[in-house]
């Protein structure tokens, strides 16, 4: 039998009279006792004391900075709203460990090379450069379309992480690097990517900002590629899509396509000949690519970017009901793996929410989630079934 050099680490509480003195003057304890070996206390504001949600937040985040010294977390819930009586556990705090940044980076290049290949792929398609370039074209031409399909859905994917990273700094959500994923190159060669939270969002505002300020950043700079996408695309004649199909039929299928790009071609409606089409240039499919991971991100299911942002706003019960019925349209719309998936992931448990699950997000908030369910209709791409 084989014994570690270090012993196990042992997880220890802080005594009631170091909490007692932390939440003296704050709240009127009505109980503390030992729950789950936690120390856990039943409290009402101080009487007389009345406060807003922003001075509600300011004093559990003073609770929070008080007991990070203490190696726990103050975890608060309701227990009887009515009569405004919180539950106060404090849980131990997870040690922060090193990240091995190097995983990081070995799938940035993969995901980059896996890009780089689809987009070589689409660059070099024979029916793409009888289009693009019917007088001749050389490998220089080639290998600019296949950068800057590499820019633009880099540019998409990497603004969404980075969004989702920044905001977890800003709000002192210990979090790991964006871990990219390479996908297959014939869709755009990346599944995305996701980062790593360590530790947990104090309240519900700012679960709600950390889960939808990757999706607006990356959905604003998808609009940009997409419109620069359109502008670089060609229009096909009905003769011409005649003649695609014989001359190249294993390439002549068409793309199911999000509310989106739909909108976009009522707005180049002039520039598509009566009876033809337009064909994408790969710029525009990287867009395409920008609302599926946006769209897939934003469905408001277990711990996807709309998962946390929903559970801000409904209770656990509610969240989990709503999440159901996004997983049902998921599968309605083609998303059938991802669905297997997330069922999978949310099998050990609900959405653990916030440290502080009682303070109310603001109505601009909830505008901006209704806002951001909108962007979900107009960016999925239905792939089981035809909306239009």
């Amino acid at each position: 039998m084989a014994f570690d050099d270090e012993p196990a680490s042992v997880i220890t509480y802080p005594t009631f009279a170091e909490i007692n003195e932390i939440l003296a003057g704050k709240f009127e304890i009505k109980m503390s006792v030992l729950e789950y070996g936690m120390p856990t206390f039943v409290v009402q504001w101080a009487e007389g004391f009345a406060p807003s949600n922003n001075e509600q937040e300011a004093v559990f985040d003073e609770i929070k900075k008080s007991t990070d010294s203490l190696k726990v977390w103050p975890l608060v819930r309701w227990r009887n709203e009515k009569e405004g009586e919180y539950i106060i556990r404090f849980v131990p705090k997870q040690q922060s460990t090193r990240s091995n940044n190097k995983i990081n980076y070995v799938l940035f290049i993969t995901t980059l090379a896996s890009i780089a290949l689809g987009g070589f792929l689409q660059a070099s398609s024979p029916l793409f450069l009888a289009l693009f370039y019917p007088a001749g074209y050389t490998i220089w031409d080639i290998a600019f379309t296949t950068i800057i399909f590499i820019a633009a859905l880099m540019g998409i994917i990497f603004t969404h992480e980075m969004e989702h990273y920044k905001m977890s700094q800003r709000l002192g959500i210990e979090a790991s690097l964006p871990y990219f994923l390479p996908g297959l190159p014939q869709i755009g060669g990346t599944f995305g990517a996701f980062i790593s939270r360590k530790s947990h969002p104090m309240n519900r505002r700012d679960l709600i900002d950390m889960g939808l300020a990757g999706p607006i950043a990356g959905f604003a700079v998808t609009l940009v590629v997409l419109i620069i996408g359109f502008f670089m695309s060609v229009p096909v004649t009905a003769e011409q899509l005649i003649a695609i199909e014989h001359a190249f039929p294993s390439q002549s299928g068409s793309l199911a396509v999000p509310y989106l790009f739909v909108i976009m071609e009522y707005l180049f409606v002039d520039f598509i000949p009566t009876g033809g089409t337009i064909y994408l240039h790969p710029v525009a499919f990287a867009a395409w690519v920008g609302c599926l991971v946006t769209a897939l991100n934003l469905f408001p299911v277990g711990q996807l970017d709309g998962g946390h942002a929903l559970r801000s706003i409904v209770n656990p019960q509610r969240h989990k009901q709503i999440g159901w019925m996004g997983i049902i349209i998921m599968i309605l719309l083609g998303y059938i793996t991802m669905a297997i998936l997330i069922i999978v992931m949310s099998s050990s448990g609900g959405h653990p929410g916030p440290l502080n699950d009682t303070v109310k997000v603001s109505n601009g908030r909830i505008a901006l989630f209704l806002i951001c369910m909108v962007i979900l209709v107009l960016a999925i791409p239905p792939l089981g079934f035809m909306l239009f």
